[in-house]
């Protein structure tokens, strides 16, 4: 049965495809994959772990969505819905360049993060001020990709569909892009933080070069509590880095599908 909101507008165009039962196992582990990333988006944690495997459901997700969209009976309905297709095919590459610029931008902040080591080693206060104002910006960047990235999976076109069957499709379609975004939201939104942190305990250095006594640490001390951030924000790199590549590869992988679906219906 359609969601309420589609009714009045399928009720009389049913076409006599139908979409494979609730129970069938690609569209189970769908809906599962969904909710797994969902509670992944609504958990607390906010370890290396839990980045980790935030990325690996994320990915899981999205396979399974390319196990969707292979299915006969969904081509079948794919074939037929232009407009929504276009959309669909528009957020997988929203998506793909989402991630392609979390990566490029961890890389530039990755670069940052060594200025600043180094500018704290030679104890040079102005090369640390100066790659610290470079690393807030690309922060800045990444925010807006967020607040961008909150707008994926609402595109109007996925409402109107003109039978059951393409509703019910672009329901769970939008469902698992929207439980993507969200979770991409949250992760990028991790990494950020963690480079924050970083930063405030590199300009922490720079009060005490200017001023000691409104510190109540040494800098030595201060130094090291930014040696074991940087440590931690290697890690979160790393692990984001590979993660990400094969969420876009899952991603990328979903919209050829989509193409391919797309080229056989003309």
């Amino acid at each position: 049965m359609a969601p309420t909101w589609h009714r009045g507008r399928v009720s009389g165009h049913v076409r006599s495809v139908s979409l494979p039962c609730q129970s069938h196992p690609l569209i189970a582990n769908l809906q599962e994959q969904i909710r797994t990333v969902q509670s992944w988006t609504d958990s607390a944690d906010a370890s290396l772990a839990w980045i980790k495997a935030g990325l690996s459901q994320i990915e899981l997700l999205m396979a399974a969505v390319n196990d969707f969209v292979h299915l006969s009976e969904t081509k079948t309905v794919l074939q037929h819905a232009t407009s929504s297709m276009e959309c669909l095919l528009k957020l997988f590459l929203y998506l793909v360049d989402s991630y392609s610029s979390l990566l490029s931008d961890i890389v530039t902040l990755m670069q940052h993060q060594f200025e600043v080591q180094s500018a704290l080693r030679r104890h040079d206060s102005p090369l640390l001020a100066s790659s610290l104002k470079s690393q807030r910006r690309i922060e800045k960047n990444l925010s807006h990709l967020m607040v961008s990235l909150r707008t994926a999976g609402k595109c109007p076109s996925l409402l109107l569909a003109s039978n059951v069957p393409e509703a019910e499709i672009f329901e769970v379609l939008k469902e698992a892009i929207g439980a993507t975004s969200a979770a991409s939201v949250v992760l990028f939104n991790r990494v950020v933080a963690m480079f924050s942190a970083a930063s405030t305990s590199a300009a922490s250095s720079i009060l005490y070069t200017i001023n000691p006594f409104k510190k109540k640490i040494s800098n030595e001390e201060t130094e090291k509590l930014i040696y074991v951030k940087f440590q931690e924000l290697e890690e979160c790199v790393r692990i984001v880095e590979s993660g990400s590549e094969r969420v876009m590869r899952t991603l990328v992988n979903n919209r050829v599908a989509l193409l391919n679906i797309q080229s056989n219906s003309f």
